[in-house]
């Protein structure tokens, strides 16, 4: 993978949001210590961290909470 198609991917690897093929990819293509896609993650790390300081924590009502984990296991 080279460096043009890693602009689009760096903060949701950092969010782990990637499928596994395209994170390993990614990781390779780290390992070769490319100082531009190792700044461009370092700037998206950043960014995700301010954006995570920004966010409001969420309340969630227990009774939708079982609703929605009764959902997820299919029940």
């Amino acid at each position: 993978m080279g460096c043009q198609h890693l602009d689009e991917l760096y903060e949701l690897y950092i969010l782990g949001a990637l499928q596994d093929e395209e994170s390993l990819q990614i990781r390779e293509h780290l390992e070769r210590n490319c100082p531009t896609c190792l700044d461009r993650l370092r700037e998206a790390a950043q960014t995700v961290y301010f954006l995570i300081l920004l966010a409001r924590p969420a309340r969630f009502d227990m009774k939708r909470k079982g609703r929605l984990l009764q959902q997820l296991r299919g029940k």
